[in-house]
C-alpha cells in the first residue's frame, strides 16, 4: 500500500526536475505536491501508526510533509522542493521496510511471508517502488521456499530468475546497451544477456573491472543452477530426496540473486 505513494514521490519528482524555472510556481505542480502531502495523513500514516504500534515513531516524518505543503504554499526554489522530497523518500522507505516487518511477523496483510528477513523486506521494498512485476516474483520465490508442501521447485527458480531479469531490463533497457561504443552481441545471441546489462550498469557507476567480474560470475553460477533445475527429472521412489536436492539448489540460485540484486539496486542494510 505505501509502495503506491513512493510511486507518487517519485512521479512529483520527476515532474519538478522537468521544470526550468527557479522557482516552483505553476499551480498544478502545486496543488500536485499538496494533494500527495494529503494523501499521506489521510490514508497511509494510520497503518504506520498501527503497524509500528508508536505514533512517535511516524512524528518526525509528519513534520517534512507539513514542510513540503508550506513550500506549496508559497513561491519557493525548485531545489528546495528536491531537496525535502528526497529526504521524505529515504524515510518514507525506511518506514515502509519496518510496517512490512511488523506485518509479516504477524502474518497478516503485506505479503503474506512470515518469516521474510531485513534482507529480503529492503529488496521487496526497493523493487516495489521501480518494478513491482520483479517484486511480485520475488516475493512468490519466497513464499515458495517458506512451504513445506511442494513437490517441485522449478517454478521457483524461474521466479527468481524472472525478478533479475526483469530488474536488469529496467535498469539497463536493450537500446541502451547496444547503443554503447563497440557493442557486440556475443556469439550466437541475438539480444543482450544479462551478464551484458550487468556490465552495463556497473561499469556506468563506475565501478572497477574486478567487481564487475564478481557480479558476473554469480550471473553464471545462477545461470548453471537455473538450468539444472530446470532439466531435472525424479525418480517416483526417491521423489522426497530429490524435491529437498531441488529446494537446496533454489536457495543456492536466490543467494545469488539476492546478492546481484543488492549490487544492482545500491541496497545498504
Amino acid at each position: 500500500m505505501i509502495g503506491d505513494l513512493l510511486v507518487r514521490l517519485y512521479a512529483l519528482q520527476a515532474r519538478i526536475g522537468r521544470g526550468r524555472a527557479m522557482n516552483v510556481n505553476d499551480r498544478q505542480t502545486k496543488e500536485e505536491v499538496i494533494g500527495t502531502a494529503t494523501a499521506y495523513f489521510s490514508s497511509f500514516r494510520q497503518p504506520l501508526v498501527e503497524s509500528l504500534g508508536d505514533e512517535s515513531h511516524v512524528l518526525p516524518h509528519d513534520a517534512k510533509w507539513q514542510d513540503l505543503i508550506r513550500l506549496a504554499h508559497g513561491n519557493n526554489s525548485r531545489k528546495s522542493y528536491q531537496k525535502l522530497i528526497r529526504a521524505i523518500h529515504k524515510e518514507l522507505t525506511a518506514l515502509n521496510v519496518a510496517h512490512l516487518s511488523c506485518v509479516s511477523h504477524r502474518g497478516v496483510g503485506g505479503s503474506g511471508v512470515s518469516d521474510m528477513t531485513p534482507a529480503e523486506q529492503l529488496i521487496v521494498s526497493t523493487l516495489d517502488n521501480s518494478v513491482p512485476s520483479a517484486a511480485a516474483s520475488y516475493r512468490q520465490a519466497i513464499l515458495d521456499l517458506a512451504g513445506s508442501e511442494r513437490l517441485s521447485y522449478r517454478g521457483t527458480a524461474s521466479e527468481l530468475r524472472e525478478a533479475l531479469r526483469e530488474t536488469l531490463d529496467h535498469l539497463a533497457p536493450d537500446g541502451d546497451v547496444m547503443g554503447q561504443t563497440g557493442f557486440k552481441l556475443e556469439e550466437g545471441q541475438t539480444k543482450t544477456t544479462m551478464k551484458q546489462k550487468v556490465r552495463f550498469i556497473l561499469r556506468s557507476r563506475g565501478r572497477s573491472k574486478t567487481q564487475r567480474e564478481v557480479a558476473e560470475k554469480s550471473l553464471d553460477l545462477l545461470e548453471s543452477l537455473t538450468g539444472e533445475v530446470a532439466r531435472s527429472t525424479y525418480n517416483r521412489a526417491s521423489l522426497a530426496t530429490h524435491v529437498e536436492t531441488t529446494r537446496n539448489e533454489v536457495l543456492k540460485i536466490k543467494r545469488y540473486v539476492d546478492t546481484v540484486l543488492h549490487d544492482l539496486l545500491e541496497i545498504s542494510e
